[in-house]
């Protein structure tokens, strides 16, 4: 089979794809809301309930709009009495928060055992100053509300009801990420790109664009997102130098950033729980239209993610 039906059948099947590692997500989309984290709620946990007999491997949350900090995320069990977060299962996985908004998160220093029918709580630890919240946007229909905890590192002193955002996964062996190509400077000098998660059938990977210059919500599409196997040479044209097959396109608006200031934006890929998808080097790159680049558009290098 050629590569670019195989491309196809990726993207087409990827929202219907059966995890084998994502075991439960919830509010899995890329809405938030305009809500910081930090002191005093510096630790954070989400209540969830675990249904089926499971190991976690990672987690993660929905953060950014902070760079290098390191977060820390843990499984504890519930307190039978007084419904806090309590027992540490397993062992905390630590992630460096990305400035783009997306999802984040790490794999656990060692599993987490969970037992069927039981609450637990996943346990956020942030650090720095006012990172972005987990929670979807207030205007968001059908989110799913659960119990939230807030701690200032010394008490759990609040609790809300909120859409709260995160995933859960079970063990599994990722494929790896490489980034190569180079980037076309725009107003906030190269454009970054990254992805996040890990490159595996039935997971999801994000990739994001950093860097980049920002319009208004209700403003047509400044950013494209460049889908397909990679150019490692590049293509050269006379205004941007192409490293990978454009054999899907997506549009999408950046998003303001601040700390620092700048454009940003996110999209997953549901990778399919297909034998198909595995060895595929799914190769990505980011356009946007800046005024202040010569030509008028600023690009990011490439990354590939080596399915697995």
């Amino acid at each position: 089979m050629r590569l670019v039906p195989k491309l196809l059948l990726l993207c087409a099947v990827a929202a219907h794809a059966t995890s084998q590692q994502l075991v439960q997500a919830q509010n899995d989309n890329l809405s938030y809301g305009n809500y910081a984290v930090g002191w005093p709620s510096s630790v954070i946990a989400f209540r969830f309930t675990n249904t089926a007999a499971a190991t976690l491997d990672a987690a993660q949350v929905f953060t950014g709009n902070q760079s290098g900090a390191s977060h820390t995320l843990e499984i504890r069990t519930l307190h039978p009495t007084t419904g806090l977060p309590d027992l540490l299962v397993g062992q905390p996985g630590t992630f460096n928060v990305i400035h783009a908004r997306c999802w984040q998160g790490a794999r656990f220093a060692q599993p987490a055992m969970l037992a069927a029918a039981t609450d637990y709580f996943l346990v956020w630890r942030v650090a720095g100053m006012f990172p972005q919240h987990s929670v979807c946007a207030d205007t968001l229909s059908g989110a799913v509300l659960s119990e939230v905890r807030y701690s200032d590192g010394s008490s759990w002193h609040a609790q809300n009801t909120t859409s709260a955002k995160f995933r859960l996964f079970a063990p599994y062996a990722a494929g790896s990420t490489a980034t190569f190509g180079n980037a076309k400077p725009g107003i906030y000098g190269n454009p970054t790109i990254g992805l996040s998660g890990w490159p595996a059938i039935g997971s999801p990977i994000d990739v994001w664009l950093d860097n980049a210059a920002r319009v208004a919500s209700s403003a047509p599409p400044n950013a494209a997102l460049l889908i397909g196997w990679p150019i490692p040479g590049g293509l050269p044209f006379p205004f941007a130098n192409v490293f990978v097959t454009g054999e899907v396109l997506l549009l999408m608006n950046t998003r303001l950033h601040s700390s620092p200031t700048a454009g940003a934006v996110s999209h997953t890929l549901q990778v399919p729980n297909t034998p198909l998808a595995i060895g595929l080097p799914v190769s990505f790159q980011w356009f946007v239209l800046d005024p202040a680049a010569a030509d008028g558009i600023a690009h990011s290098a490439a990354v590939t993610a080596n399915l697995q």
